[in-house]
């Protein structure tokens, strides 16, 4: 299908913007019912756990999940990134599904010991299993920190969807101002509640766009067996001389000379058909293995505690699986096809983002085309929206009740320690907003890269914690050596930074760290091993008798299969067969994702919940 000519005025977004303010109200509307949900919870289970905490069942918790992991860039950046590289991008299909295989090896164990000592932070666990103030400080500020860059990431992304959106009637600050507003808004009406109803409504959405995108967008132009060779149906000779931006590139007559191709996929981008170079089968690994940590993270961990039963977070893990399948092939589809047709769409849309420019072209096709492209925009504002306040609680949580209460003001009031955490997102906002404001697409890298090293930092408390009677020194120097080095690092250069990223070797210093000073205090007597612990690895396994965990040898299985996934078997820069507009390599990583789908379902059956809420002799509440 031709490119059609850019409709740069504002009436034609009217429909767009109604749809927006619709959008809007509504999460003001859910926000007041969940308002009336927190007044009711501070009466029974007091302010704090009103606030930052809650119950919920399977499908309200599924859709939470769902919406907290799959943020903005699901839906912007998966896009580009497939438009940009190519097959390179099926890796974010099996990044759900790893995280998942890290949700079944952590969540069992940690959803048991919560419910049973009434966690509320985030991090209660790391206090009450370590006991010691120095790693308290420690994890609260490896859980704290990546979540400013996250929700950085999230605020320049939301401005820059809305002011694209309103071509540029809408500065920068104003965005941020009303992105900012209306999180914060969210929060105090109704803490979590509002953060778990708005992601019900914002997970619909999503998922109803991620549904109708591929046929759309196969139906006009063209499914990925049809636009893949270099000959298919649809090619195209384009000029690249416009006379402006907005224009439609002229047609050629045959091959001649200076006309570029357009409408096949191979045709436009041979290299995707090319096996990848050994730095890019590296990359696709260590990318893979650094989504174990995901399920560590502050928001996501909330989710964990606040599922009402064992059985309702084995259900989300269940649905999770399938998550990526639903939800990342159609943003690679999306960067794919305009890959094929960016050629011959004006300069204003090769320009812009994948899913921009595909939008773009696709609303002016008819009226049903400007509906989803509506929905999609609605669907991204949601997708950045509902992560953001997710990761904003995770935060707040931790400053309020891990580092204020837990450590320097103990006596706290309950309702000051949510006016504190309400502060702190204030705060964050502010922090996010100013750096958002400043940072350019290159710093945004250094703070993703820095994001993944202190998550990573969080791995060997959390791990060997849960199921290893690990020493509180030993996590404490590894978190202090791995933060020190992810700094050095950063600051000197990685030389094997096309193999071996920053946040691995960081991460390799942490847990040599931690076998070495684990070694050291395994050698002295047993009474002074300890300072401070309060849970032991007895009582978390005293904890766990009442359930049959997830099979490790099957989760050990699916990380195996995720890295067998990556393309290592071949020879750098071949020309690989197209096998249903895929490239060889890009079949048979599909094929163990689906293995892994199959694997993971397995572990997620023979997990047996414990069938009550009984607490185990032993482990009464600590808090």
């Amino acid at each position: 299908m031709a490119g059609q000519a850019e409709d740069q005025s504002q009436h034609a977004n009217v429909l767009l913007y109604v749809f927006v303010g619709i959008y809007f109200c509504l999460l003001v509307v859910v926000a007041k019912i969940a308002h009336s949900k927190k007044v009711k919870a501070i009466e029974s289970h007091g302010e704090i756990k009103a606030h930052f905490s809650g119950s919920y069942g399977a499908i309200s918790l599924f859709l939470t999940t769902f919406s907290t992991i799959y943020s903005g860039y699901t839906v912007i950046g998966i896009p580009e990134e497939a438009f940009a590289r190519g097959f390179v991008a099926l890796r974010w299909i099996g990044a759900t599904l790893v995280i998942v295989a890290g949700m079944l090896l952590f969540n069992p164990r940690l959803r048991r010991v919560a419910a049973v000592r009434g966690y509320t932070s985030p991090q209660d666990f790391l206090n009450d299993r370590y006991g010691t103030l120095r790693l308290r400080l420690l994890c609260a500020v490896c859980g704290v920190i990546p979540i400013m860059s996250y929700i950085t990431a999230q605020i320049v992304s939301f401005s820059a969807m809305l002011q694209g959106m309103t071509l540029g009637a809408i500065p920068k600050w104003a965005c941020m101002v009303i992105f900012c507003v209306m999180i914060l808004t969210l929060e105090v009406l109704g803490g979590m509640n509002s953060v778990v109803l708005t992601d019900v409504v914002q997970s619909i959405l999503m998922i109803a766009s991620f549904l109708t995108i591929p046929v759309v967008v196969a139906a006009e132009y063209g499914w990925l067996p049809a636009i893949g060779p270099s000959d298919c149906g649809f090619l195209r000779n384009v000029s690249p001389n416009v006379t402006d931006i907005f224009s439609v590139p002229d047609e050629c007559i045959g091959a001649a000379h200076g006309c570029v191709a357009a409408g096949c996929i191979e045709a436009v981008n041979p290299e995707f058909y090319q096996f990848p170079t050994r730095s890019t089968c590296c990359e696709i690994v260590f990318f893979l293995l650094n989504m174990l940590v995901t399920p560590l993270s502050p928001h996501i961990v909330q989710r964990t505690y606040i599922a009402t039963s064992d059985a309702d977070m084995r259900i989300v893990m269940g649905a999770m699986l399938l998550a990526p399948f639903i939800a990342q092939t159609p943003g690679i589809i999306m960067g794919l096809t305009k890959s094929a047709y960016d050629p011959m769409w004006p300069v204003v849309d090769q320009e812009a983002t994948a899913f921009s420019g595909l939008s773009a072209q696709l609303k002016m096709v008819g009226w049903f085309q400007y509906f989803l492209v509506t929905m999609m925009t609605c669907s991204t504002l949601a997708a950045i929206m509902s992560t953001a306040d997710s990761a904003v609680m995770g935060a707040s949580s931790i400053v309020s009740i891990d580092v204020v209460k837990g450590s320097l003001l103990p006596n706290l009031s309950t309702k000051n320690v949510v006016r504190l955490g309400e502060a702190t997102s204030v705060i964050i906002c502010i922090l996010a907003s100013i750096m958002g404001m400043y940072c350019n697409d290159e710093q945004l890298g250094t703070m993703i890269v820095f994001q993944g090293g202190m998550n990573m930092q969080l791995l060997p408390a959390f791990g060997l914690g849960l199921y290893f009677p690990i020493k509180e020194i030993a996590v404490t120097s590894g978190i202090i050596a791995g933060l020190i080095s992810l700094v050095i690092v950063l600051i000197v250069g990685n030389p094997v930074e096309d193999y071996v990223p920053t946040v691995y070797i960081s991460a390799a210093i942490n847990f040599l760290s931690v076998a070495l000073v684990q070694g050291i205090c395994s050698a002295r007597p047993r009474h002074e091993a300890v300072a401070g612990e309060a849970l032991s690895i007895g009582s978390v396994r005293d904890a766990m008798s009442t359930s049959r965990e997830p099979k490790l040898v099957l989760v050990a299985l699916m990380l195996g299969i995720a890295v067998a996934s990556a393309p290592w078997y071949g020879t750098p820069g071949e020309e690989e067969e197209i096998i249903y507009g895929l490239p060889r390599w890009g079949l048979f990583q599909l094929a163990a994702f689906v293995m892994m789908f199959f694997v993971g379902g397995v572990a997620c059956a023979l997990w047996k919940p414990p069938m009550d809420s009984k607490v185990v002799k032993g482990l009464e509440t600590a808090t």
